[in-house]
C-alpha cells in the first residue's frame, strides 16, 4: 500500500496499490515456451561448520530470531540474466542462481519498481516449488522487496513484462540467501518440515473447549517473518481502536534486525493434519506471503515493536486481527500461538495466571518489563517464537515472546519458564509515538482499555464504523479538510446516518448522509472544514438514523491534530547561527520547505568555527531546519562547545542549541495577513482597552495574536468594539481583523 505519493514515477505506483498479493498462482510465461537463458549465476562458499557451531549457542536463546540461512552480498540486474522478446511483442527476462547444497533460496532486492501487468516468479529447476505472482501491489516509495523461501540449490528469477506498459520495471537484486536449514521442505513429508521439537503441538490440536473456538479464528491473524533476510520470527495482526482492518502487525523488537521494508510474512501456515506432542510428521499446509512493511513503533523496555504491512491483504485470505487487553490485569490461563524453529503454526497452553517481572533478557535487553509463563502444560516455544503473541482467556494479547529457557524433554516440555513483554507496559512506556502503542492503536484518544478482534466474533444485524482519513503530515495552514467514510459491519443494509462533530468548545455541527450501503461495504461520508486557529481538539460521533447501533464502540473518533504547526512566526527572514565543535567533518545541515525540498545545505565546514546563514522565508509556509551528525553525540559538549540558534528578523528566537543525538529538526511556520479589510485600530501604543472602528453588513472575526502567531483571543462584531487587553504583558501584538477570505493584520504595542 503506497501511500503520501509524491512526483515523477510514484505517480504511477498509486493506482497499483488496489492490487492484492497472491502467491502461487499462475504460471511462469516461459514453462509453455523454449527460450534462451542465462549461464547460471554460482554463489561462492563459506563455513557452514563454523555457522552450526554458532547455531547450537543461538538455538537455545529465544532473545534472537531463529537463523536458517547464509548472505551473499551480491549485485545482480538485468544485465546478468537473459532477455527473450516474444512474437506480440511482451519481454521475459530469465535469471538462474545456484548456490551449492542450498535446502532453500529467497532474495532481497534493493531495486523493485514494476508497471501494472507485469509479473515476478521464483521456482527451483525441476519446477515442484512456484512462488508468485508476485505484482504491482508490491511497490514501494524506497524500492524494497524480499522474496519468501524457494526450495533447492538450482533457482529461476523469472520476469515478465508486457509490450505496452507505463514505464519499464527495475529489478536488482542485493542479497541471496543460502538456507542451509530448511523448515519449509514441504513437498517431502519428511521430519524436515516438523524441524521444532516433538512436545510441540499444531494449532489445529485441541488446547480446550473453552479456548478451541476463540484458537480458530486466532490463528488467522498470525504470521511467520522472515527478519533480516536470514532469519525467523513471529507476529500477529492487532486490531485498533478504529476497527477498520488496518494492517498492524505486533512482534518483538529483538526481532529487528535488518530492514522492515523487506521483511517477508507467511500467513495461514497451518497443517490440515495435525500433530500433538508426538514424533509423527505434521501434514503439508497451504500458505500466503506478501512482502514489505513499515516500522512505526519500538521499545525495548517491554521488548515490542509495531509494523504496518503496505501490500493490501486479499478479502479470500480471511484474516483476523486479534484484540487486546492494556488493563495489566493477570488473566486466568494464557495460550501462545507461533512458529517454533520456523515450523509450521504451533500453539502452547499454560493453565495457570502469569506473574509480573521484571528480567534482562539479553546484554541489550536488561530489565524487560515481562510476564512469566512459568510452565507449559501443553505445547512449548522455541527460537522462531520470538514476537509471537500471549493472548488471555479471551483471546486478548496481553504481550509478545521476549526470550525464556522453556524447551522440550522428548514429547513433554522442560517445564522452565517463558517471558512475554507485557502489553499494558508498551502502551505508554515510551515518550514519543514511535516508542509506544497508544498512538496507533487508539488513534482517537479514546481511552478503551480493552478491544475485541476484528472482525468480531460476534455479528450485529446493525454496526457501523466511523472511519476518518488519516493526516499523518505535518499540517501547515490553518484549515484542513479531513474526510469521512462509513463501513457498514452488520448483517443489514443501512441507509441513513448523522455524523455530529464539535471543535474544542465551539458548537456542535452535523452533516447528514442518505445513501444505500450494503453489508461489508464502505462509502464516503463527506468532508468537513476545520480552522486550527479556533482549536486543534476535534470530536465526531456517527448514529444511526431509524434503527439502533448495536456496537457503538466504533462509533466516535476524538482527535487532537498534535502535528498542527502552531510554531509561528510573522518574518521575512530568518537567521541562523552555527557554531562547530572539534569534529566538523561529522557535521551537516539542510534548510528545507513543507515539501521536503531542500533550499539550502551546508557545505565544508572548519573546526570549532562559526557560520551565519540568512534564509528568505515566504508567507504561509512551513520550514525545517535539520541538523546531522554522523556520531550521534551532537555538537555539544563531549568535543567542543559547538552551539547553534534560529532567530526571525525581528530577533525573535525560534531554536537554540547544541545537545542532541544524531539529528535536530526545528519545525516552524511564517505568517503573513492580506491587508484588503479596512479598519481603524486605536488608541496605539495601548494601555488598556483598543477601539476597532467600522462597520460592515456581514460579520467580522478580529483575533489577536502574539509575536510567535500563537492565538491570544478572538470574537466577533458586526460594527465598533472595545477590546480589553489589560490582562497582557507588555511587548508587539498583532491584530487581525477577517471578514469572509479577507483580512487584515495590525501590529500593536501593548505598554
Amino acid at each position: 500500500m503506497i501511500k503520501n505519493c509524491a512526483l515523477s514515477v510514484v505517480l504511477v505506483l498509486c493506482s497499483y496499490a488496489t492490487f492484492g498479493q497472491v502467491t502461487n498462482e499462475g504460471v511462469p510465461v516461459s514453462w509453455n515456451l523454449n527460450l534462451e537463458t542465462n549461464q547460471a549465476k554460482v554463489m561462492s562458499g563459506f563455513d557452514l561448520k563454523a555457522l552450526k557451531e554458532e547455531d547450537e549457542i543461538r538455538d537455545k536463546r529465544l532473545d534472537k530470531p531463529f537463523r536458517f540461512g547464509y548472505e551473499h552480498i551480491v549485485s545482480l540486474g538485468f544485465e546478468d540474466g537473459k532477455w527473450n522478446t516474444l512474437q506480440n511483442g511482451d519481454k521475459v527476462w530469465l535469471l538462474n542462481i545456484k548456490s551449492k547444497g542450498a535446502k532453500t533460496l529467497n532474495f532481497i532486492f534493493d531495486e523493485f519498481l514494476i508497471p501494472k501487468g507485469s509479473t515476478l516468479y521464483f521456482y527451483n529447476d525441476n519446477h515442484t516449488d512456484l512462488l508468485g505472482a508476485y505484482t504491482a501491489s508490491q511497490n514501494r516509495e524506497d524500492m524494497q522487496f524480499g522474496s519468501w523461501l524457494v526450495e533447492g540449490e538450482d533457482i529461476w528469477v523469472e520476469y515478465y513484462e508486457p509490450k505496452h506498459v507505463e514505464f519499464e520495471g527495475q529489478l536488482h537484486i542485493s542479497k541471496v540467501v543460502h538456507g542451509y536449514r530448511s523448515v519449509s521442505e514441504i513437498k517431502k513429508l519428511s521430519k524436515d518440515l516438523n524441524d521444532s521439537a516433538d512436545c510441540n503441538q499444531d494449532v489445529n490440536c485441541p488446547v480446550g473447549n473453552d479456548f478451541d473456538d476463540i484458537k480458530d479464528d486466532l490463528k488467522k491473524s498470525v504470521a511467520m517473518t522472515i527478519v533480516g533476510s536470514s532469519g525467523f520470527c513471529t507476529g500477529t495482526l492487532i486490531n485498533n481502536v478504529q476497527d477498520d482492518g488496518r494492517q498492524l502487525f505486533l512482534t518483538a523488537n529483538h526481532c529487528l534486525g535488518g530492514s522492515v521494508e523487506n521483511w517477508a510474512f507467511r500467513f495461514n501456515w497451518v497443517s490440515p493434519v495435525p500433530a500433538c506432542s508426538t514424533t509423527t510428521s505434521s501434514a503439508v499446509g497451504d500458505f500466503q506471503t506478501l512482502s514489505g512493511a513499515t516500522l512505526l513503533a519500538n521499545n525495548p523496555t517491554s521488548d515490542f515493536a509495531l509494523l504496518e504491512i503496505d501490500p493490501p491483504f486479499p478479502n479470500e485470505w480471511d484474516l483476523v486481527w486479534a484484540g487486546w487487553d492494556r488493563t495489566g490485569n493477570a488473566p486466568d490461563f494464557t495460550v501462545g500461538i507461533h512458529h517454533p524453529s520456523g515450523d509450521i503454526m504451533k500453539i502452547s497452553r499454560d493453565d495457570n495466571s502469569p506473574l509480573k517481572r521484571q528480567v534482562s533478557i539479553s546484554d541489550f535487553e536488561s530489565n524487560v518489563e515481562s510476564w512469566e509463563v512459568g510452565a507449559w502444560e501443553l505445547g512449548v516455544t522455541e527460537p522462531g517464537s520470538s514476537g509471537s503473541a500471549l493472548f488471555d482467556q479471551d483471546g486478548r494479547i496481553i504481550g509478545q515472546l521476549a526470550g525464556g529457557s522453556a524447551g522440550c524433554d522428548g514429547t513433554i516440555n522442560n517445564g522452565k519458564p517463558d517471558y512475554y513483554g507485557r502489553f499494558d507496559v508498551s502502551w505508554d512506556s515510551g515518550a514519543t509515538a514511535d516508542t509506544r502503542l497508544k498512538e496507533w492503536l487508539d488513534p482517537n484518544n479514546t481511552g478503551l482499555k480493552v478491544m475485541e478482534q476484528y472482525p468480531p466474533r460476534q455479528q450485529f444485524q446493525y454496526d457501523v464504523v466511523l472511519i476518518k482519513e488519516e493526516i499523518t503530515e505535518p499540517i501547515c495552514g490553518d484549515e484542513i479538510s479531513p474526510t469521512f467514510s462509513i463501513m457498514n459491519r452488520g448483517l443489514q443494509p443501512i441507509t441513513k446516518a448523522t455524523l455530529i462533530y464539535q471543535q474544542d468548545d465551539g458548537p456542535e455541527k452535523s452533516l447528514e448522509w442518505t445513501e444505500n450501503l450494503a453489508p461489508n461495504e464502505t462509502k464516503a461520508l463527506g468532508t468537513i472544514s476545520l480552522d486550527l486557529r479556533e482549536g486543534n481538539a476535534f470530536e465526531a460521533l456517527l448514529s444511526l438514523d431509524g434503527v439502533t447501533d448495536e456496537n457503538i464502540n466504533n462509533n466516535t473518533i476524538i482527535k487532537v491534530f498534535d502535528n498542527y504547526q502552531d510554531k509561528t512566526y510573522i518574518t521575512e527572514t530568518v537567521e541562523f547561527t552555527f557554531k562547530t565543535d572539534e569534529y566538523p567533518s561529522e557535521t551537516s545541515w539542510e534548510f528545507l520547505n513543507q515539501n521536503g525540498e531542500v533550499l539550502q545545505s551546508s557545505g565544508s565546514l572548519s573546526e570549532e568555527t562559526t557560520y551565519t546563514e540568512t534564509f528568505e522565508v515566504e508567507p504561509n509556509s512551513c520550514y525545517k531546519l535539520e541538523i546531522y551528525d554522523e556520531q550521534g553525540d551532537g555538537i555539544c559538549c563531549d568535543y567542543g562547545r559547538g552551539s547553534f540558534s534560529l532567530e526571525t528578523a525581528s530577533g525573535d528566537l525560534i531554536a537554540q542549541g547544541g545537545e542532541f543525538g544524531y539529528i535536530e529538526a526545528i519545525d516552524f511556520k511564517v505568517n503573513k495577513m492580506l491587508t484588503t479589510v479596512d479598519f481603524d485600530v486605536y488608541p496605539n501604543p495601548v494601555d488598556s482597552f483598543v477601539t476597532v472602528d467600522g462597520t460592515v453588513e456581514d460579520e467580522i472575526r478580529i483575533s489577536i495574536y502574539d509575536i510567535r502567531g500563537r492565538l491570544i483571543q478572538s470574537q466577533t462584531a458586526t460594527e465598533s468594539v472595545d477590546i480589553d487587553l489589560s490582562f497582557l504583558e507588555k511587548g508587539m501584538y498583532f491584530l487581525q481583523i477577517k471578514k469572509g477570505s479577507e483580512s487584515n493584520t495590525k501590529k500593536i504595542i501593548k505598554n
